[in-house]
């Protein structure tokens, strides 16, 4: 059996992880790692700042990226650009776009304003670990999330530099406007693997949510029906799901967010195929 195991955010020592914010990760096989691919910041967005009253944002929408293009977009141009217009006024456009390789339960909402304000989120109900993107991932960086994706396909075909505003995109939560950090954990595997985390005292846990993903799963030859991938956390079972390959979000139980305490995510598939576990932690 191959195993293929990458961590984010992991470090060595609770007062490392204290002081910098980062969350502990222990893997149970292997030497712990390091890396600073897995965190981004959370940034409040100008015009949330400098609003007297909410706007539909702050009452709708959870995880989210965002960028002010530095130039007026055409409207009647960006109409096409979503599947279902859920609003449209003079001003700005509210809609669902369309997110390639995904189900519909996958395809997040877009708010594009005439004024160069692009915003892609989840609505609030949906846990943030759906920004996690399966597709493409190399199990040794974290490059990109779904939302990024969705973004830069609606700059580019607004016709705008996506280099230049690639480098001013920025994440948030509508939500919990005082999380300043969001931490993604991946570990995947051919088989079973499983790894602990800690969540050091001294930091606020404001979301907790994971994306679990089943890949090429199959049947045991002469065993029937029997091809499964599952996810389970201190023997917890949250997903045990078939053959084929597919994505499922949930949001940590509340006892999985405790602080000081040892937690141990257990992830597995039953013959071949692979199965992977992101856990995403928004936090300050």
């Amino acid at each position: 059996m191959k195993r293929m195991l990458w961590k984010w955010g992991i470090v060595a020592a609770l007062a490392v992880a204290l002081m910098t914010g980062y969350l502990i990760g222990q893997d149970q096989n292997s030497e712990p790692s390091t890396s600073e691919g897995g965190t981004f910041a959370l940034v409040q967005p100008a015009f949330a700042q400098t609003a007297t009253e909410k706007s539909f944002l702050e009452s709708e929408a959870g995880i989210s990226v965002y960028v002010n293009a530095g130039q007026a977009i055409d409207l009647a141009k960006a109409k096409p650009l979503f599947k279902v217009l859920e609003d449209e006024t003079e001003s700005y456009l509210i809609g669902t776009v369309e997110l390639a390789e995904h189900g519909e339960d996958f395809w997040p909402h877009a708010y594009i304003d005439k004024d160069g304000w692009i915003v892609v989120y989840y609505p609030k109900e949906e846990p943030p670990s759906k920004l996690f993107q399966w597709i493409g991932y190399q199990r040794d960086v974290i490059t990109t999330t779904t939302l990024r994706d969705i973004l830069r396909s609606l700059v580019g075909k607004l016709g705008l530099d996506v280099p230049k505003v690639d480098g001013d995109i920025r994440y948030y939560h509508f939500q919990y406007p005082e999380a300043t950090k969001l931490l993604i954990v991946v570990d995947t595997t051919e088989g079973s693997d499983s790894f602990r985390y800690t969540i050091p005292y001294g930091i606020t846990v404001y979301d907790a949510s994971a994306s679990h993903r089943g890949a090429g799963i199959t049947n045991r030859p002469g065993y029937g029906d029997r091809g499964w991938s599952k996810t389970t956390i201190d023997g917890t079972e949250y997903i045990s799901a078939g053959t084929g390959t597919y994505t499922y979000t949930f949001n940590l139980k509340e006892e999985h967010r405790s602080l000081g305490n040892t937690h141990t995510v257990s992830v597995g598939c039953e013959w071949q195929g692979w199965v992977g576990i992101a856990i995403l932690f928004l936090y300050r």
